[in-house]
């Protein structure tokens, strides 16, 4: 919400949510397509098409049409999008140190 006072509930209220945040990493690592996002994130399709719209209308990706029948996009980080890359890798290094993979996990993976 807009209106609220605390920047970091303003910023939570656009990627506060768990699959928000894995479409932002999915796109700094490349995905584009919607198909792609999909295949990574392993959610629900509703789920992927509610979060790029919202990432959209919140200016942190831009929608390009690149096949009319039927309609397909590929997304793009915004400047708004990219600035994020900080935060991001941020949380990356915090899940590293703080919640690493136990040893049977890593040799599974």
């Amino acid at each position: 919400m807009q209106s609220e006072r605390c920047p970091v509930a303003r910023t939570l209220s656009v990627i506060g949510d768990r699959w928000t945040v894995l479409i932002l990493r999915d796109a700094f690592r490349g995905a584009k397509r919607f198909e792609e996002f999909h295949g990574r994130l392993k959610c629900s399709r509703a789920i992927v098409a509610d979060r790029l719209a919202r990432l959209v209308e919140e200016g942190m990706l831009s929608r390009e049409l690149y096949e009319a029948r039927p309609p397909r996009y590929e997304y793009s980080l915004t400047e708004m999008g990219t600035s994020l890359r900080p935060t991001l890798r941020a949380m990356y290094e915090w899940g590293e140190t703080w919640r690493p993979l136990k040893a049977v996990e890593k040799a599974d993976a």
